[in-house]
């Protein structure tokens, strides 16, 4: 099952990085989402909350991109590194980091998004 959670998981970064953000079957409707330790760390649960607080956001970035390098098959979690870049909307300020993502899926739809700066945080979070 597990190799099934990293395809449903690339499925939805391959929409996203059409510009597809159409796919939400993806997503279980009460997803629980969590921006664990970035600058503005929020949760949020439901799919309309979870876009709301995503697309708020993103308001402080121009050209925000957030590509996958690595997706790590961690049973019920798939781990994700992703190189994001983009520039401060106010300040100019370029930023370009390495990230990861945890996503769990349960019976074939996410049901956690979970954001972080600290990879190996991620890490230890995709493991339990």
């Amino acid at each position: 099952m597990s190799e099934e959670n990293v395809e449903i998981v690339r499925r939805v970064y391959e929409g996203w990085a059409q510009g597809d953000f159409s796919r939400i079957e993806a997503f279980d409707p009460e997803i629980d989402f969590e921006m664990v330790d970035w600058p503005h760390q929020t949760r949020a649960r439901g799919i309309e909350e979870m876009w709301r607080t995503w697309r708020a956001s993103l308001t402080a970035w121009d050209d925000f991109r957030a590509v996958p390098s690595e997706y790590v098959d961690c049973g019920r979690n798939v781990l994700v590194i992703n190189h994001i870049q983009g520039s401060g909307k106010e300040s100019g300020a370029e930023v370009s980091a390495e990230t990861a993502t945890v996503w769990t899926v349960d019976s074939g739809r996410v049901v956690r998004l979970a954001l972080y700066w600290d990879i190996a945080r991620a890490r230890e979070a995709a493991a339990d």
